[in-house]
């Protein structure tokens, strides 16, 4: 019997669904894959055929949540408003969005948002960095910054953006009031350099 393109859909949001509770209730370390199979109702062997690992489905579920923010920043974006101004609120909306998620901030940077191999504008690695570099790099461009300028800068955007995102995912202060402050220095610092002699 064959699958349809729509229940296999379905499973793999279902997956998603149980693993998102189960990671929440139990922890990213303490949940095995065959808890996630077993209460989805499927053998751990058919689990695999959706995603190769339960680190897989902690990146698609920020990826997911990424994906919501970046609509949440378009929304938000403000005509007129500084680079500086647009990275922060574009990191910091991925940061509210991701909130239910922040235990599984390591595993999503150790696998999804590994170092990407910069090679002049290009870049290879994992489809979840590839997607954030170009989201910053959009944002760039659309303050006039000159390509071969983002060329140089992407490698150092993309330390800033994974250190934050480090920081902020064993932020005790309240309301995470210590990445903010980072974030806003770590842009600021980076839009200065980014847009200097452009």
């Amino acid at each position: 019997m064959r699958i349809t393109a729509e229940a296999k859909q379905a499973t793999r949001e279902q997956i998603l669904d149980v693993a998102r509770r189960l990671f929440q209730q139990q922890g990213f370390d303490e949940t095995k894959i065959r808890d996630i199979a077993s209460e989805v109702g499927m053998a751990t062997g058919t689990l695999f055929n959706y995603f190769a690992s339960k680190e897989e489905v902690a990146v698609t579920l920020a990826a997911s949540a990424i994906d919501e923010a970046r609509a949440q920043f378009e929304k938000k974006r403000c005509a007129g408003a500084s680079l500086s101004e647009d990275l922060f609120l574009h990191v910091a909306t991925q940061l509210r969005s991701l909130r239910k998620l922040r235990k599984l901030m390591p595993p999503v940077i150790e696998t999804g948002l590994s170092t990407p191999v910069f090679s002049g504008d290009r870049q290879s690695g994992s489809q979840l960095a590839g997607d954030q570099l170009e989201a910053a790099a959009e944002i760039v461009r659309d303050h006039r910054i000159a390509p071969e300028r983002w060329s140089t800068a992407a490698p150092i955007y993309w330390s800033l953006y994974v250190g934050v995102l480090t920081f902020w995912s064993n932020d005790r202060s309240p309301k995470q009031e210590d990445t903010l402050a980072m974030l806003d220095q770590s842009m600021n610092m980076f839009a200065g350099w980014v847009g200097s002699n452009n």
